[in-house]
């Protein structure tokens, strides 16, 4: 009779031991397939993704301007009076006579700034004049300082650089016709997964957009601009300032002329007419000079715009790419692990 006990009781806890075993088998199965996995899946996010900016190509305008002597020169003449004729204007008035001829000299003084026309200006005297004085290093300082226009954006002269696609990946689930569920929430761990990736890759890809827009608008900005400053009126609107420069001058020298000593009105008012014929002549060197048309350079601008939107578009592309293939790993190691789980189900 106990024999026929303890065989039961040893039956019954082998059974017992049988059912539990199976239902923690079970239990596994329907657990996440492994909690580091799990977790890494969870905190998986698209890298950040460092945009590169557009640089502003554009027209730099050249300017001409009057020297620092120069305007120290126009000053100074305003302030002449019988006891104080300013070291400046003796000395300008000395380097003029030391430098060009009397027949020179009277040649400029015959020109007025209304007379400064192109035809003054391309004659052979008044070329061999400016030539001379802006060999001259006494009157170089007197000169007008020129500045040509440039393109602003294509220092590095390259073009902007691509990136690799990254890894892609083909993020289909596997055994996805499996109803086991602990692949199913494998997989539906991996697709949450995926939404906050292609959630922040469309992000960043608007902000790309939006960068590329305000390219865009800059770049239209920048040709209207652009436009005006290469238009006949604001090569007038240069002219207009260096004879407003030199009438200016030449009134206050008529001023001081009662308190000059023989001589130097002449050589002043020479110095005034080729300051303000160099000045002119310039100008028109500014006007004649082609860098390219203010549409073409639009049309580098808007390549370049281009270019850094595809650029930024690859490296977003990329970071996603890694990031899905990452997501796709971490998914099929929990998988496996399913099946490891349930191997003795």
């Amino acid at each position: 009779m106990k024999t026929r006990t303890l065989r039961l009781l040893t039956l019954l806890t082998f059974l017992t031991f049988f059912l539990y075993d199976c239902k923690d088998k079970e239990a596994d199965s329907l657990a996440p397939a492994n909690t580091e996995l799990s977790s890494q899946l969870d905190k998986l996010e698209l890298a950040t993704t460092t945009l590169q900016e557009t640089p502003d190509v554009k027209l730099v305008p050249g300017k001409v301007e009057s020297s620092v002597k120069t305007q120290e020169l126009n000053s100074s003449l305003s302030t002449v009076t019988a006891g104080n004729i300013p070291a400046s204007v003796s000395k300008a008035a000395e380097e003029v006579s030391t430098s060009l001829t009397p027949a020179e000299i009277k040649a400029l003084n015959e020109v007025t700034p209304s007379q400064a026309t192109k035809t003054v200006l391309n004659s052979d005297q008044v070329r061999a004049i400016l030539s001379k004085a802006a060999a001259d290093v006494k009157l170089q300082g007197y000169l007008s300082l020129f500045t040509a226009a440039k393109v602003d954006g294509l220092l590095d002269g390259g073009r902007t650089g691509g990136v690799t696609d990254g890894t892609s990946s083909n993020s289909a689930a596997v055994e996805k016709d499996n109803t086991d569920d602990c692949i199913a929430r494998a997989n539906e761990k991996f697709e949450k997964t995926k939404e906050r990736l292609d959630d922040s890759k469309a992000k960043e890809l608007d902000k790309i957009n939006d960068a590329y827009n305000k390219d865009l608008e800059r770049i239209q900005r920048n040709l209207e601009k652009c436009t005006g400053e290469n238009s006949p009126a604001h090569f007038e609107a240069l002219r207009q300032v260096g004879i407003k420069i030199a009438n200016d001058a030449l009134a206050a020298l008529e001023k001081a002329k009662p308190f000059l000593k023989p001589g130097q009105y002449e050589y002043l008012k020479a110095l005034i007419n080729v300051q303000l014929l160099d000045y002119l002549a310039k100008v028109n060197q500014l006007e004649a000079a082609k860098i390219g048309t203010c549409t073409e350079i639009a049309a580098i601008a808007k390549a370049r715009a281009e270019e850094t939107k595809n650029s930024n578009t690859a490296r977003v592309e990329a970071n996603y790419n890694e990031a899905l293939a990452k997501a796709v790993e971490l998914r099929d190691k929990m998988i496996e692990n399913c099946h490891n789980q349930g191997s003795g189900k």
